[in-house]
């Protein structure tokens, strides 16, 4: 078995399920491909018949593979599934029962009459509600649906697998229930009234694959301390990016004083500008694309130390180092060593904000980008997202801040 040996992309893979004997014109199949596909695993069955992963290196290929095997096989092949569908179908995520039910006794404690007690000491005492509950380790993730990746505006059903994959990577960095909600808003005020009714069921809410101007509007419409509101580009993207630029510097000797950072199409960004202003970058440009166009960018380039990509620039100037950092696409997660993702800091953001019932703060958000450069490698720019004390540190260093004096 391989673990994605190069050219393999995981994304464009089937499994198929063919007779032993059939195993040689899978793999004639695969010699005659018109690009690369690896076979990433074959193993055989009880009865004879052999399982085959097959990798592609894009969509072009997969198809033709589908396409070639299912003409040179025909009755042979026995299954063939697209292992995207296959795990999208799943979920990713399930519902599991914390509270006993085996015995006749175990049930009475989750019928009516034992609700009534508890509801009724909650009427007495609303505060004691995560005391009692399991909302203290609910959050809900929440879409719109008007910034998924790099596609226009989507129904809100639609956006379900990147919200849930978010889930399940949220889930398995903070132990957290994280529970995929898109909603159906048709603005800003609709997305804060969908967090308002949300919010008794849930200990915090985090806004992924929403536009920014609607994450912006919808925190300014909701009262500051009424619910722990998160969201993957402030809380996400714009501390693991600042803390890779530190990385960068560290790297190559520049202090943060001296270092000349642009940061093109910064309204992208959310809170990066600020942040990088926090951690002390002494020479910062915010450059827009739009109206200065990329030449005047390449006439600057050589007084840069570092241009922070937010737009994707097609030519980037030669010559300075350019931090790709934008939000519609990530590095894959193997390579988030090199690339900022939302995955580096907002687990531990989101676990100390639970933990402590305060929302985050910019003095926050820059413990945050510390304890991922104290967590980061030299040969590194940014720690991987495997480390298995990267969320613990974070959420350390977050919590100290949230609970420190005035």
């Amino acid at each position: 078995m391989i673990s994605n040996p190069p050219g393999a992309k995981p994304a464009y893979s089937i499994r198929v399920r063919v007779p032993g004997s059939a195993a040689a014109t899978v793999a004639a199949v695969v010699a005659d491909a018109p690009g690369t596909i690896t076979v990433h695993s074959d193993e055989s069955d009880p009865v004879g018949d052999r399982h085959i992963t097959l990798d592609a290196d894009g969509d072009p290929t997969l198809r033709w593979l589908v396409s070639a095997l299912r003409q040179r096989l025909g009755a042979d092949l026995l299954l063939a599934e697209d292992l995207v569908f296959v795990a999208a179908s799943t979920g990713k995520l399930v519902q599991r029962a914390c509270a006993a039910t085996t015995t006749s006794h175990d049930l009475a404690l989750s019928d009516a009459d034992a609700d009534r007690r508890v509801i009724d000491y909650l009427a007495d005492h609303p505060r004691h509600v995560d005391r009692v509950t399991g909302r203290s380790r609910r959050v809900a993730l929440l879409t719109d649906a008007s910034a998924v990746l790099d596609f226009e505006p989507l129904a809100p059903e639609a956006a379900l697998p990147a919200v849930e994959s978010q889930a399940l990577h949220l889930h398995l960095a903070t132990g957290l229930d994280v529970v995929p909600l898109p909603v159906a808003a048709r603005d800003p005020a609709d997305l804060a009234t969908a967090i308002g009714l949300l919010a008794p069921g849930f200990a915090a809410t985090v806004l992924v694959h929403t536009h920014l101007h609607r994450v912006d509007a919808a925190r300014a419409a909701l009262a500051a301390d009424s619910h722990l509101l998160l969201d993957t580009v402030n809380d996400g993207l714009a501390v693991a990016a600042t803390a890779a630029v530190l990385g960068y510097l560290r790297a190559r000797g520049i202090t943060p004083g001296r270092a000349r950072v642009a940061v093109v199409d910064p309204a992208r960004g959310g809170d990066l500008a600020g942040l990088l202003i926090a951690v002390g970058i002494g020479d910062l440009t915010l450059y827009d694309p739009i109206e200065y166009g990329v030449q005047a960018l390449h006439r600057l380039a050589p007084d840069l130390d570092l241009i922070v990509d937010l737009i994707g620039l097609a030519a980037p100037p030669q010559g300075v180092f350019v931090l790709r950092a934008r939000p519609e696409t990530p590095p894959p997660l193997a390579a988030a060593t090199s690339g900022p993702r939302p995955l580096h800091a907002l687990p531990g953001l989101l676990r100390a904000a639970v933990a402590v019932r305060r929302p985050i703060t910019i003095e926050a958000r820059v413990a945050a980008v510390y304890a991922l450069v104290a967590a980061t490698p030299s040969e590194a720019l940014l720690p991987a997202l495997d480390h298995p004390r990267l969320t613990p540190a974070v959420a350390a260093a977050v919590t100290r801040v949230l609970t420190a004096g005035p």
